[in-house]
């Protein structure tokens, strides 16, 4: 495997990786991660207790793909919806002055701060350049 090649398997190893990591104590612990989505202010509070079932075990299979190396475009393409998706809560709950925390790895974990909102664009942006690579690959 060449050093390209290399580079972009480490790639989707990380950021599967991240998200299997952050599904962890979501899975472990559903009621403190719904309390921490319903102080994001988004969510109408019927959909909150599902949202917070559903979306760590989508984070774990997603992560699961992407380290697995199986189902690349899918778990690529929602690894990318998935960080918009977080990105666009972060941003919204800073942009309203709210005082939540991250939710991503812990419970009562980070305050949410510009930070975070850095660290994990990060992530976003390995992940997209993850999805990118992928879609190319499928191409050839």
């Amino acid at each position: 495997m060449s050093r390209r090649g290399i580079f972009w398997t480490l790639l989707r190893i990380a950021v599967g990786a991240v998200f299997l990591a952050a599904s962890l104590y979501k899975l472990k612990s559903p009621d403190a991660f719904a309390h921490e989505i319903f102080h994001y202010q988004i969510l109408p509070s019927w959909a909150v207790n599902a949202f917070a079932l559903v979306l760590p075990w989508l984070e774990f299979l997603v992560g699961a793909a992407l380290v697995a190396g199986r189902f690349d475009l899918g778990a690529a393409a929602l690894s990318v919806l998935l960080m918009a998706m977080f990105q666009s809560a972060l941003a919204s709950a800073l942009a309203r002055h709210l005082s939540v925390t991250c939710g991503c790895f812990k419970p009562g974990g980070d305050p949410a701060t510009w930070k975070i909102f850095g660290r994990d664009g990060l992530i976003f942006i390995a992940a997209i350049a993850n999805a990118w690579q992928t879609f190319r690959a499928q191409e050839d």
